[in-house]
């Protein structure tokens, strides 16, 4: 059982992470730790799961972050606050979407810039929005169907792999030009797969204090 020092701090950073979602199903943090350690600020552990995640434009189906030895500047800690670090940290990134979350994403009501990015590239500039667009998760990757009013368009199917940390877009009619999702520099994607029907990415993210 965990002390109760870290269970007070452990609640105070749950109420936060809440607070900084615009919706979340279910959140569990774990601490790994001593109060003598803390009260030097130092954590030797720290686990967040996560499910149903919605910040702005971001939906997460579920999450699992972690990271190990916290250095943290108590000097700067404040009520409300996240805990400030003392050194850069190391996080390990385990994440899923759902076809849901990425329809929300990636086309949202039609003027997504991702999905209109996407529709571009593989489509030429004339290809338009991607309103009243679905996305469909497959065993040959992410299916784009065009509205039904546009029954002379053929799906876009999709297939994204990570490549040095970055995610590669490939487009099954122009498989010699694919295209990258710009991700976050602080973000390494070491993984990027299909899961039972959900997208699933492995990485690492630096934070910075």
């Amino acid at each position: 059982m965990a002390h109760p020092v870290l269970n007070l701090v452990r609640h105070g950073l749950q109420l936060w992470l809440r607070g900084q979602c615009d919706a979340l199903d279910h959140l569990q943090l774990d601490l790994d730790g001593t109060p003598k350690g803390l009260l030097k600020g130092r954590l030797d552990a720290a686990c967040l799961q996560a499910r149903g995640v919605v910040r702005g434009a971001l939906r997460l189906r579920r999450a699992i972050i972690t990271c190990r030895d916290l250095q943290l500047d108590l000097g700067r800690l404040r009520p409300g606050l996240p805990l400030p670090l003392a050194a850069p940290l190391s996080v390990t990134l385990d994440l899923w979407w759902s076809a849901v979350d990425l329809q929300h994403m990636v086309l949202g009501a039609g003027d997504a810039a991702m999905g209109v990015a996407l529709l571009t590239h593989f489509r030429g500039p004339s290809a338009g929005n991607c309103r009243g667009w679905q996305l469909q998760i497959t065993d040959a990757g992410l299916r784009l169907l065009p509205p039904t009013r546009q029954n002379q368009t053929p799906p876009l199917l999709l297939q994204l792999e990570a490549v040095d940390h970055e995610i590669v877009v490939h487009g099954e009619e122009a498989p010699d030009r694919p295209t990258t999702i710009p991700v976050d520099p602080a973000i390494c994607i070491h993984e990027l797969r299909l899961d039972a029907q959900h997208l699933r990415l492995r990485g690492e993210a630096l934070v910075r204090p």
